[in-house]
């Protein structure tokens, strides 16, 4: 009986061992799949993932723990953990926390091309262009053919505005991924740069066939039609771009500008202030709407959307420059003064705000002070009549005939055609 007992417990702890063994060769099995699967998601190619903003970060962050709670926890893994987690802060736009997990993966994994990737994406994003192009150029010396390495590589040249080195980037991708919507709208922003807008169009086009869902192409394609005065043309993709994303605050401001083109001034006031609502930091649209209500006349109204869109961002020139010429228009010409300043502040050598100046200084009965900015407006554009024409009227109600008759004879230079010039200076001259 007792030998029987032990048998039967000998077999129990066998099977138990048996059972346990089992289990732990099917959690290494598990982890090991769960880290397969987390790192095929980070190496997803383009025609998964165009842009490391794109790459499915958080399912490998889920894969990546699981493999650690079934026992995978060797430097492999806690490197692309820490790989995968820089990469989901990257894609948020917290880019020191993404810096931080960069320098742990770094100790875990050391210079591996996608980490050197993303240390050139974080670089670039805050504004390192230096780190960024070193990191980058060390990634593309270890693998040339990194899809991602060369995208950015097309990214930063686009950034730098040198379409060619942008091309021969898109070009390799292009060959080997010819149906990637991101890369033939990449191709066309860099051969706008070239001033090859058809091509640029085709390329547009070509991204939208491919997937009419991606609203940047839409965007680009309504912008060159705009450029080039086709606004129903313009006005048809910016509405494709407002189908495709609703809440781009980019699309809302280019189907309102289309909008205000096809005479639609109610719809574009609509897109405007849907536009500054969905981009609360961005002055632009705001002043679109100022543009839209001074050009309806509706003055007082544009005054205060100037003011509002220069309390979102007051360092831009044009902001002041657009508030100026409104005051002038209701003729508050000390107020405009002083906008046309602070435009100057910002941008010392702007033409127009010294010519804004000095027609609001002759309002102003400060005349010395008007000929000086005036004069140096003539100066800085030696295309423009206007700065010209102010100067001659100023001078004739001064009672200086030759100094006016003079701007006069200069600014039908400028200008052939203006009537306005030739029929003042033939009134001099009688």
């Amino acid at each position: 009986m007792r030998r029987r007992v032990m048998i039967v417990s000998f077999s129990v702890t066998l099977l138990s061992g048996l059972i346990a063994l089992g289990w732990g060769g099917f959690r290494d099995h598990s982890a090991d799949d769960l880290v397969e699967r987390a790192e095929a998601r980070l190496n997803a190619p383009l025609s998964e993932a165009a842009g490391l903003d794109r790459i499915q970060a958080s399912t490998a962050i889920s894969l990546l723990e699981r493999a650690q709670a079934n026992g995978r926890d060797d430097d492999e893994v806690v490197g692309m953990l820490a790989y995968a987690r820089a990469l989901e802060d990257y894609q948020r736009g917290d880019l020191v926390l993404a810096e931080g997990e960069l320098t742990s993966a770094w100790h875990r994994l050391g210079d591996r091309v996608g980490v050197l990737v993303l240390r050139a994406a974080v670089a670039r994003g805050r504004s390192q262009m230096s780190d960024a192009r070193r990191h980058l150029a060390d990634a593309l010396d270890r693998d040339p053919s990194n899809v991602h390495g060369q995208l950015l590589a097309a990214d930063i040249a686009i950034d730098d505005e040198d379409g060619v080195v942008a091309l021969e980037h898109l070009e390799i991708l292009l060959e080997t991924d010819p149906d990637i919507a991101p890369l033939h709208n990449r191709q066309g922003l860099a051969l706008e740069m070239l001033g090859r807008d058809d091509e640029a169009a085709t390329s547009y086009e070509t991204a939208v066939g491919l997937d009419e869902r991606a609203h940047e192409p839409w965007i680009n394609l309504g912008r060159l039609h705009r450029r080039a005065h086709r606004p129903a043309a313009a006005l048809e993709c910016f509405a494709s771009a407002v189908r495709a994303a609703p809440t781009d605050p980019d699309a809302q401001l280019g189907r309102g500008l289309a909008r205000a083109a096809n005479g639609d001034v109610d719809g574009a006031q609509i897109d405007f202030a849907r536009a500054a609502e969905l981009a609360p930091n961005d002055a632009e649209p705001l002043l679109a709407l100022g543009d839209l209500l001074r050009d309806t006349q509706r003055y007082d109204e544009a005054i205060e959307t100037y003011r509002l869109a220069i309390a979102r961002e007051d360092a831009d020139a044009a902001s002041w420059l657009k508030l100026g010429n409104a005051l002038a228009l209701v003729e508050d010409y000390a107020g405009a003064a002083e906008a046309f300043r602070a435009s100057l502040t910002r941008a010392p050598e702007l033409a127009a705000a010294f010519n804004g100046l000095g027609a609001s200084l002759m309002h102003l009965d400060e005349e010395r002070a008007a000929v000086t900015a005036l004069d140096r407006a003539a100066e800085l554009d030696n295309t423009d009549p206007n700065p010209l024409m102010n100067l001659a009227l100023l001078h004739e109600r001064t009672g200086d005939t030759d100094a006016a008759r003079d701007a006069w004879t200069r600014a039908l230079d400028r200008d052939p055609q203006s009537t306005i010039a030739r029929r003042r200076l033939a009134r001099l001259e009688t």
